[in-house]
């Protein structure tokens, strides 16, 4: 009997917490989740985005650069970049470009001169086997100084004639800051900094002649190149307007 009027005596603390868990489990049901916030999107250093224009001051003319889609390659979406005659020589460009597991590369470009009432000849057409490098998203991962030299077969045809034997080349890109302000007439952006060089020898360095110097490149995430410098010339372009469709 003993043991029976113990269990009596704790009814009362057993029937406490049955009501206590009750009346906890009764507000907790009245109650909704906390709302998850979504995850923030990391947009790319550079967008492919079709009908995305970008518009830049040299120092002596704008340039107006467009992406239009392409046919695919490979399966792949691709694109098709082109910018606005350089007045120095009135030659423009047409380039296929894709992304490859987020290394941007140019598949092939066609030059042209343009003339009167904006007729254009092409002057001549260059392919780049794996593609030539433009920008990797890679790099954002990497440290200040990290360098990476891929490489890509040239092979440059003039108008009407035949390919011209293939050159292998390859550039050298090092990582030389990964967080650099750059001032536009737009307002600051947070830019990565990449420095292109050269890193073969030939004895005539084709249309595309420019590749061979040596640059450093500024992008910034969702908008793509800030700003261009030859490091050889000192000629330097900034971006002054841009429109990216949906970014």
């Amino acid at each position: 009997m003993a043991n029976r009027a113990l269990s009596i005596d704790k009814w009362p603390t057993l029937a406490c917490t049955a009501v206590s868990a009750l009346a906890a489990l009764c507000a907790g049901c009245g109650q909704e989740d906390p709302p998850v916030e979504p995850e923030a999107t990391v947009q790319p250093y550079h967008p492919l985005v079709p009908g995305a224009t970008w518009q830049y001051a040299h120092s002596n003319w704008n340039e107006v650069v467009t992406l239009a889609a392409a046919e695919p390659v490979d399966g792949a979406a691709a694109f098709l970049i082109s910018d606005s005659p350089n007045p120095s020589d009135d030659l423009r460009s047409d380039a296929v470009i894709t992304s490859i597991g987020g290394r941007v590369v140019r598949l092939l470009k066609d030059e042209y001169l343009v003339g009167s009432g904006d007729s254009a000849t092409l002057t001549s057409s260059v392919s780049y086997g794996v593609g030539f490098t433009r920008f990797n998203e890679d790099w954002a991962n990497q440290q200040v100084g990290y360098t990476e030299t891929p490489e890509y077969v040239r092979i440059e045809t003039p108008p009407g004639g035949t390919p011209r034997a293939p050159e292998d080349r390859r550039h050298t890109f090092e990582v030389m800051n990964l967080h650099e302000e750059v001032s536009t007439p737009l307002g600051p952006f947070d830019c990565i900094v990449i420095k292109r060089t050269k890193d073969w020898e030939a004895e005539e360095d084709g249309v595309d002649a420019s590749d061979a110097d040596t640059k450093t490149f500024w992008f910034a995430r969702g908008v793509g190149k800030v700003q261009e410098r030859n490091d050889e010339t000192g000629n330097t372009e900034v971006l002054t307007d841009y429109e990216i469709p949906g970014l």
